[in-house]
């Protein structure tokens, strides 16, 4: 009893800090000097997010898991938001939105516990927790992960079409770089991926652009996307043809689609058959059902 007095009186002690920052950040807004009213700094207008008591305490009790500045795995973070797109701006949003999901995941686990105890099942409580905790702290990355398998199954259709027009316009004279740069117009995630080259050769040598590039791209271990930007950097620095190359890679990346559509076709069949088989066995049972229990 008196745990839960403690308890009770500690989360209205945060509760009344709360509302006290909120209203000083309200505050703060009024009775300022008005001297520099005509003097403008760019984003000084901006009001600064401020952190909940809540973030604070995962702040500083798992400082390696949601702090970007002290962070174990930011390395591998920077990685896996390239490899998605970018859906986070900075890396300290997507800490921040690992916060909310481990706090989302940690209020249902306790729930879920503090039920199970109420009902006389404290051992299974314990497992519980642990268990959401856990899918808490996984769930951003695993997030993450999706996403870069999706990009990577969107790059490959729209490698597609960019090869066909890169192609087509090597085929009509046009030069390389000016292609690449019309390529990039098209839009897509292969496409998007030319417009970054594009950009990186302007600014730095062949090599470490295509360098950059790569490390960008959903799968690192794309066997076509890294012959493309070989054969891209074979002709910037070793004046190697490019044009047969593209034909022949485009050819092969037909024939991947074409394959993995036709294994999608195929697995939609073999679902929608099953599902026509558990349908007549329950349409069976359905009628069959009465009569087994006058017996």
């Amino acid at each position: 009893m008196n745990f839960l007095i403690f308890l009770a009186a500690l989360s209205m002690a945060v509760l009344a800090f709360e509302f006290a920052s909120a209203g000083a950040t309200a505050l703060s807004t009024f009775g300022r000097n008005q001297r520099l009213d005509g003097a403008y700094v760019a984003g000084a207008d901006l009001v600064p997010i401020r952190r909940s008591t809540w973030n604070a305490l995962l702040l500083a009790a798992l400082p390696g898991r949601f702090d970007p500045s002290e962070a174990k795995n930011s390395v591998d973070v920077v990685s896996m938001l390239r490899r998605a797109g970018y859906p986070y701006d900075t890396p300290g949003e997507f800490y921040a939105v690992a916060m909310r999901t481990f706090s989302m995941f940690l209020a249902i686990g306790g729930m879920l516990a503090g039920l199970l105890f109420f009902m006389d099942m404290p051992m299974a409580a314990a497992p519980v927790a642990a268990l959401f905790v856990f899918l808490g702290l996984r769930r951003p990355y695993v997030n993450l992960k999706m996403l870069a398998k999706k990009r990577a199954e969107a790059m490959r259709n729209n490698m597609l079409i960019g090869l066909s027009v890169l192609h087509a316009l090597l085929s009509s004279g046009t030069g390389v770089q000016e292609a690449l740069r019309r390529v990039s117009g098209v839009g897509g995630p292969f496409c998007n991926l030319l417009a970054l080259l594009v950009a990186r050769m302007e600014v730095e040598d062949f090599g470490k652009a295509v360098e950059t590039t790569g490390a960008h791209l959903p799968d690192p271990r794309d066997l076509e996307a890294n012959l493309f930007l070989r054969d891209v950097e074979d002709f910037f620095v070793n004046n190697r043809p490019i044009l047969s190359s593209i034909k022949a890679l485009r050819e092969a990346i037909h024939r991947s689609v074409v394959e993995a559509t036709e294994a999608r076709a195929a697995l939609v069949r073999q679902r929608s058959g099953l599902f026509g088989i558990l349908a007549v066995v329950g349409l069976i049972f359905s009628i069959v059902g009465p009569f087994l229990g006058k017996y």
